[in-house]
C-alpha cells in the first residue's frame, strides 16, 4: 500500500478516535448546591465527606472537581440551573415541579431523588390565630421562595379545604419572601410586618421554643401523612452527555442517605461543623430522631401534591404516577 494511503488511513483512524473520546467526555466540574436546614442533611454530608468526589474516581473520573453552591430558595436553584451554573438543584418539591412541567419538551428536567420527609409548621406569635381564618390583611407569612415554594403549595393545599377550591389563593397577599434563618429572625424579633412563619425543622423547632410563638398548621395534617419535603432535581441533557458523572451523584446520595439513618449523631455533628446553624448537635439529633422525619430516596405523597398543583393550573401537565417525575434510577425503590 502506498505511503499516501497509509497516511490516510492512519489520519482517519486518528479523528474516529478523537471523537470517540469527545463524545465519551464529561464535564470536568460537577456544579452541586444546597439550601439551609437539616433537610438537606445528604447534601452537608456529601460535600464534607467528599462522597462525589469518591465516587466519581470509582467511575474513572478522579480529575473531575465538584464545587457547592448554597442558595436560599428552590426558583433561585432552579435559575441557575437552566443558566448552566448548575448541574444539580435541591430544594423543595414545588420548584421541582414546576420546572418538570416547563421543561418537558427541551431539557426534560426530573428528579434524581427524594431527601427528606419532614413536616413543616405555620407558626405564629399572634395570640387571636388559631386558625387560617383567623389570619388578617395585617398579618404577615414570611417563607421561603414565597409563591412557589413547598410551602406555598401546602398552604394554598390548606386554604383550598378551608375556604374551597376557588380560593385557594387567599392568604397569598400575606406571603413576604425570606429565607428560613431570615424569617426566623424576624418572627422572633417582634418585627410588626412579621408575624408568622411556615418554615421546617430546624427553625420552626426554635422558634416553638419561644412560649410566645404556637403551631397552627401542620404539613402533614394536610397531606394526611409524611410527605417528601425536599428533593434533588437535574436535567436530561446532562444525564445523558454525562451518564458516569450523573451515576457518580446518585451513588453518593444513597451512600450518604445509608450513613445518616445508620448515625445520625455524626450527621448532626457534621451539620454543626460545617456552619448549619446555632443549634447544638444534642438538639438536632432529637429532631432528626422525631419518627417524623425520614431521610430517603424514595418519594412519599409527591403525587397527590403535584395533582393539587395541576387541578389549580400552577402545572399544565398531570403526571400519572411519581415516576413520571423522577429519573428512572430510583424506579425500583416503593415511591408514592
Amino acid at each position: 500500500m502506498k505511503a499516501w494511503k497509509l497516511l490516510r488511513l492512519a489520519t482517519i483512524a486518528a479523528i474516529g478516535l478523537a471523537g470517540s473520546a469527545q463524545a465519551l467526555a464529561e464535564v470536568g466540574e460537577v456544579k452541586m448546591m444546597s439550601q439551609f436546614g437539616i433537610g438537606y442533611m445528604q447534601l452537608t454530608l456529601m460535600k464534607h465527606d467528599k462522597l462525589v468526589e469518591k465516587h466519581l474516581a470509582k467511575q474513572g473520573l478522579s480529575g473531575t472537581t465538584v464545587t457547592w453552591a448554597k442558595l436560599g430558595a428552590g426558583a433561585a436553584a432552579n435559575d441557575a440551573l437552566l443558566s448552566g451554573g448548575l448541574h444539580f438543584a435541591s430544594g423543595g418539591t414545588g420548584p421541582a415541579i414546576i420546572l418538570w412541567d416547563r421543561t418537558r419538551t427541551n431539557v426534560g428536567v426530573h428528579g434524581v431523588a427524594a431527601l427528606s420527609s419532614m413536616p413543616n409548621m405555620l407558626i405564629t406569635r399572634n395570640p387571636k390565630i388559631k386558625s387560617l381564618k383567623d389570619f388578617t390583611e395585617g398579618d404577615r407569612i414570611a417563607m421561603a421562595g414565597a409563591g412557589s415554594s413547598v410551602q406555598t403549595t401546602y398552604l394554598q393545599m390548606a386554604a383550598a379545604k378551608e375556604f374551597g377550591i376557588d380560593n385557594y389563593k387567599k392568604l397569598n397577599p400575606l406571603m413576604v419572601n425570606l429565607p428560613h434563618p431570615e424569617g426566623l429572625r424576624a418572627l422572633l424579633s417582634g418585627s410588626k410586618e412579621i408575624t408568622s412563619q411556615f418554615t421546617s425543622p430546624p427553625f420552626q423547632n426554635t422558634a416553638l421554643e419561644n412560649p410566645e410563638i404556637h403551631t397552627v398548621l401542620n404539613s402533614y395534617d394536610v397531606m394526611g401523612g409524611p410527605n417528601t419535603f425536599l428533593m434533588v432535581w437535574s436535567t436530561k441533557k446532562f444525564r445523558d452527555e454525562n451518564p458516569k458523572s450523573y451515576k457518580a451523584v446518585v451513588d453518593a446520595l444513597k451512600e450518604a442517605t445509608e450513613a445518616i439513618n445508620a448515625d445520625r449523631k455524626r450527621a448532626a455533628e457534621v451539620y454543626v461543623k460545617e456552619g448549619g446553624g446555632k443549634e447544638s448537635v444534642d438538639k438536632l439529633l432529637k429532631i432528626m430522631n422525631d419518627p417524623q422525619v425520614r431521610y430517603q430516596l424514595a418519594p412519599e405523597r409527591i403525587l397527590p401534591f403535584a395533582h393539587f398543583m395541576h387541578q389549580v393550573g400552577t402545572i399544565k401537565n398531570k403526571p400519572a404516577s411519581w415516576k413520571d417525575l423522577f429519573f428512572p434510577d430510583i424506579h425500583d425503590m416503593s415511591g408514592s
